[in-house]
């Protein structure tokens, strides 16, 4: 690492020349016109469909139309089966109990507890208001992160394809594209690294098919807890190869033939605006790690928990005390609103998983791969000779 820090501040040439290395300088490879086989591995139909694929239990909807208020899919039902179904237990325990009670206590301590249960309603309103409205920025603020995400490498493919077309080393052209096309499926498998689209290294692999190498692809897919003692950080990994690339792009037209300090100048202001982007996409993937991360605070959580079920429990038991047997699908179904909130703010908080609300993170890296072939195209990067 020294050695590199010396040789940057030798003046770009020298640094140019230590990174080049890496990547390999084949003048043939360089002078050779790299055809459509790029389109084609961008656009490999196997590797697009493994991507959607991990969106398939992400539901859409029309938000014209009435007709989803009949079906069960997207309301996180698993969270709240539980507790609805001992709130029908406790509804039939005492409509059964005041059914059969011969004197009147009972009832006459739950009428006089009438007072002491309509008081709770106002906080646990204002807890769940404040959850669901959290929770929805929280979503709103993981989709522009990875639109952002999406944004910046349209800008950063954009401006490299322009501000190099000319240059020599035409597989530096090649590189940079695959490595940002790859940088949102690892961005994705990072944030989804315990779920079997994310998991299994078959359906992994086949995300990136030929798009890398085997060792690049290899590298990518490693784990999070992978690199034993140190932490293998796939997106980080990424980055820094497109960071390197960026250099040797601003750099080669300069550095392969000699430079001036005009030339010089150049480059480096090239060097500087990619970086920049680059710095931003960084941003973007840390924001979603950010959210993905954290959670609200235990003690919000448990503390509208704990009186949202304490005030369900003595509004059922109030309701089979004034209306018997009859009230409880009302019940039920008013227990199911409040808890559907709570389960509908768990849901949107942390949207990166394979839930039916969560983003289509799947689609947004064919959104990227479809968007940098269409700036090669427009561009023409490969057209000339």
């Amino acid at each position: 690492m020294l050695e590199e820090l010396r040789g940057f501040n030798d003046g770009p040439q020298h640094y140019y020349n230590s990174i080049k290395a890496s990547f390999g300088d084949d003048e043939a490879q360089s002078k050779t016109t790299i055809s459509t086989t790029l389109i084609e591995d961008i656009l490999h139909k196997p590797r697009l469909d493994a991507l959607l694929d991990c969106d398939a239990n992400i539901i859409s909807y029309d938000p014209f139309s009435f007709a989803m208020v009949f079906g069960l899919r997207g309301r996180n039902l698993r969270m709240i089966r539980a507790p609805l179904m001992i709130l029908l237990l406790w509804d039939m325990c005492w409509a059964l109990t005041l059914t059969l009670e011969e004197h009147p206590n009972g009832t006459m301590f739950i009428a006089s507890s009438k007072g002491l249960i309509s008081p709770l309603l106002t906080p646990i309103s204002f807890l769940l208001v404040f959850r669901l409205g959290r929770a929805a920025v929280r979503f709103w603020d993981s989709r522009a992160a990875f639109g952002k995400l999406v944004e910046i490498c349209r800008d950063v493919m954009s401006t490299a394809a322009v501000s190099c077309k000319n240059n020599r080393r035409r597989d530096l052209h090649d590189d940079f594209a695959r490595w940002i096309c790859a940088f949102p499926i690892a961005t994705k498998n990072f944030l989804r690294p315990d779920l079997p689209c994310s998991r299994d290294g078959r359906s992994r692999r086949r995300e990136i098919g030929p798009l890398l190498s085997d060792k690049d692809a290899g590298d990518v897919l490693t784990p999070v807890n992978g690199g034993g003692s140190m932490e293998f950080i796939a997106p980080i990994y990424v980055l820094d190869r497109i960071r390197e690339l960026a250099f040797l792009l601003s750099f080669d037209g300069e550095c392969s033939n000699g430079s001036t300090a005009l030339q010089a100048q150049k480059g480096i202001a090239i060097y500087q605006h990619l970086n920049r982007q680059i710095d931003t996409l960084n941003g973007a993937w840390g924001a979603m790690e950010r959210i993905a991360a954290t959670p609200l605070p235990f003690v919000y959580v448990v503390h509208l928990r704990t009186f949202l079920l304490l005030y369900l429990f003595l509004w059922n038991l109030q309701g089979i005390e004034s209306n018997g047997w009859p009230s409880i699908p009302a019940l039920l179904a008013a227990s199911w609103a409040l808890l559907g909130i709570e389960a509908a703010a768990v849901e949107c908080e942390r949207p990166y998983q394979l839930h039916s609300n969560h983003l289509p993170l799947g689609k947004m890296c064919v959104v990227v791969a479809k968007n940098v072939v269409q700036t090669i195209k427009t561009v023409g990067w490969y057209d000339h000779d």
